[in-house]
C-alpha cells in the first residue's frame, strides 16, 4: 500500500491502533522509495540481501537463462530464483536463526514457511513438527468460534466472488481468488500470525511476517475497494496484539512496518480496446514509426538495413505483469537492442509507440536505456524534458532507466500504461489493482520504525539502504531484537 492510503486510514479511523502508535510520537511515519521495478521480488532481494541489482523484473518473467516463464507464487520457480540470490554471496537477514512467514524466498531462515521452500515436501514434511510447536497455547480464540467465524467469512467470500464475477460476466482469477480468501488470507494469516507470537515468546532472532491479504484483494479488486480497505482494519488489529507480545516477551522486540510498494488502480486494456496486448503487438495494421522516434533510437547511427536472416524459430513472448508488461521477441541470451529492433521488429515499435493506452516504452540504447513517449526519445538525463504526466515518478522511471542495462531477465520492450485517470493507469493483466510500474502511487512506499529503537530509517533511496541499516543496527552490535 502507498504511505498516501495508509495516512487516510489513520485519519479515518480504519488503522486505530497504528494512529495511535505515530500520534503519541512512540513511532515515526515516513515515505520511502526502494527503487524500480516496484515489485515484492525486487523489494524482498534488496531487504534480505541487500542486492541494488537484483536482476528481477517483476512478479513474473521470461527467464533467459532458464528458458522459460518464471512465476512467483510457483513454488519451484521461486526456489530457483532464491538459489540464484543466494549465489551473490550475500548474507541475508535471516541468517543465524531468523524466521520467515509467506515471503517468497527462504533466504536462510530457519523455519519453511516461505515460497521457495513449498517446493519441497520432504522439507516441509520435516519441518511440520517444528512449525506445529506452541500453537495451542497461543491460540486467541476456542475451536468453536473459529470455526463459526470462518464459516461465515467463508459463506460471504462466496457471495462477494458470485456478485463481482456476474456483474463484469468474467470469471477469470474467481475460483483461484476465492481459494485464495478462503484458505491463504484467513487460515494461512492466522497461522503466520499465531506462529509470530509463539516465536517471539521462544525468542527467536529475528521475524520476517509478510501480510499479503491486502495486495491479493486490491489486485482483484482495486486498491479503494470496500473488500480491501477491511483488510487494513484486520492487519491493525493483528498488530495490536503482536505488539503487546513484543512488549511483554521475555527479551523484547523492535517492530518495524514496512510496504513494499504502493497499488495504482488499474482499467485493463482488454476491457478498454476488446483485444489483448498480444494482439495489440502482432496483428492488424502497422502505422508509421514517427521520424523522430526512428531518429532518437538511432542516436546518431546509421539506420539499419531490414533484417530478414533466417534464425532459430521463437515464438514472441508477452508477459502481462498488471500496468507493465514485458516482451521478448528474441530466444538468444542478450536482450535485443534498439537498432536491432529496428532492423527486426520494425512493425511492432510502430505499434507500441501509436497506441494510445500504452504511455511508455523501455528498451536498450547501446549501453544505456531510454524511453519512447509522447512520440520522443529520452535518457534517463533527459526526464527533465521529458513530456511525463503528474501520475508518473520522474525518479522511478530514472531509477528503472538506470537499472535496464543490468538487467537482462526484463524484455527486449518494457511497455507501460499509460495514465488515463487521476491514480489510475491502463493495465495489460485481467486486474483492477497493479504494481510494478513507475506511477507515484506505486514508488510510494513507507516506513514505521520505534522513536526509542536503535536504527534510523528516514530518508532511504532504495531497500539495499534499507538492508546496511537494519544489519549495522541488529546483526553486527547484538541490540533488541527485530520483527518486520
Amino acid at each position: 500500500m502507498p504511505k498516501a492510503l495508509l495516512d487516510e486510514a489513520i485519519v479515518t479511523g480504519r488503522m486505530p491502533f497504528v494512529a495511535q502508535l505515530v500520534r503519541s510520537g512512540a513511532y515515526h511515519l515516513e515515505n520511502a522509495f526502494w527503487g524500480a521495478p516496484t515489485s515484492t521480488p525486487f523489494f524482498q532481494a534488496g531487504l534480505l540481501y541487500g542486492l541494488q541489482h537484483p536482476n528481477l523484473p517483476g512478479y513474473s518473467w521470461y527467464d533467459r537463462a532458464l528458458g522459460r516463464k518464471v512465476q512467483m507464487n510457483t513454488p519451484g520457480d521461486a526456489m530457483a530464483i532464491d538459489a540464484r540470490l543466494r549465489g551473490h554471496g550475500r548474507t541475508s537477514l535471516l541468517d543465524h536463526g531468523g524466521h520467515t512467514y509467506f515471503s517468497l524466498f527462504h533466504a536462510g531462515a530457519m523455519n519453511r514457511m516461505c515460497m521457495s521452500t513449498l517446493s519441497s515436501f520432504k522439507l516441509m514434511a520435516r519441518s511440520f513438527a517444528y512449525e506445529m510447536q506452541g500453537l495451542g497455547s497461543a491460540r486467541t480464540k476456542g475451536a468453536w468460534d473459529f470455526l463459526r467465524s470462518f464459516g461465515m467469512e467463508s459463506w460471504h467470500a462466496v457471495r462477494e466472488v458470485l456478485q463481482w464475477a456476474r456483474a463484469l460476466n468474467d470469471w477469470r482469477h474467481e475460483q483461484g481468488f476465492l481459494v485464495s480468501r478462503i484458505l491463504l488470507q484467513r487460515l494461512g494469516w492466522s497461522f503466520a500470525h499465531t506462529k509470530s507470537l509463539v516465536d517471539m515468546v521462544r525468542g527467536v532472532p529475528l521475524i520476517y511476517l509478510v501480510y499479503g491479504n491486502y495486495d491479493e484483494v486490491a489486485h482483484r479488486r482495486g486498491p479503494r475497494s470496500e473488500l480491501a480497505l477491511q483488510e487494513l482494519y484486520r492487519v491493525d488489529a493483528s498488530l495490536a496484539e503482536l505488539f503487546a507480545v513484543a512488549r511483554a516477551a521475555p527479551e523484547p522486540y523492535d517492530v518495524i512496518l514496512l510496504s513494499d510498494h504502493g497499488h495504482v488502480d488499474s482499467l485493463p486494456l482488454e476491457q478498454r480496446q476488446g483485444r489483448r496486448l498480444e494482439a495489440v503487438l502482432f496483428q492488424g495494421a502497422v502505422p508509421p514509426l514517427r521520424d523522430d522516434v526512428r531518429r532518437g533510437l538511432l542516436d546518431g547511427r546509421a539506420p539499419p538495413a531490414a533484417d530478414t536472416a533466417a534464425r532459430e524459430p521463437f515464438i514472441p513472448v508477452v508477459v502481462e505483469a498488471g500496468n507493465f508488461a514485458h516482451v521478448y521477441l528474441s530466444g538468444r541470451p542478450a536482450p535485443l537492442e534498439a537498432r536491432e529492433l529496428l532492423a527486426r521488429h520494425p512493425e511492432v515499435l510502430a505499434r507500441v509507440t501509436n497506441n494510445p493506452d500504452i504511455g511508455m516504452v523501455a528498451m536498450r540504447r547501446g549501453a544505456e536505456a531510454v524511453v519512447v513517449m509522447g512520440g520522443g526519445v529520452y535518457g534517463a538525463a533527459d526526464l527533465d524534458r521529458a513530456p511525463l504526466t503528474t501520475e508518473y515518478s520522474r525518479r522511478a522511471v530514472a531509477d528503472f532507466l538506470h537499472g535496464l542495462p543490468r538487467m537482462d531477465t526484463a524484455g527486449d520492450l518494457v511497455l507501460f500504461g499509460e495514465a488515463v485517470q487521476k491514480g489510475g493507469t491502463v493495465g495489460f493483466a485481467w486486474e483492477f489493482g497493479s504494481h510494478g510500474g513507475l506511477t507515484r502511487v506505486e514508488s510510494d512506499s513507507l516506513v514505521m520504525w520505534p522513536a526509542q529503537g536503535p536504527v534510523d530509517l528516514s530518508g532511504l533511496s532504495h531497500c539495499a539502504r534499507l538492508h546496511e541499516r537494519l544489519a549495522e543496527a541488529y546483526l553486527d552490535t547484538g541490540s533488541p531484537r527485530i520483527l518486520h
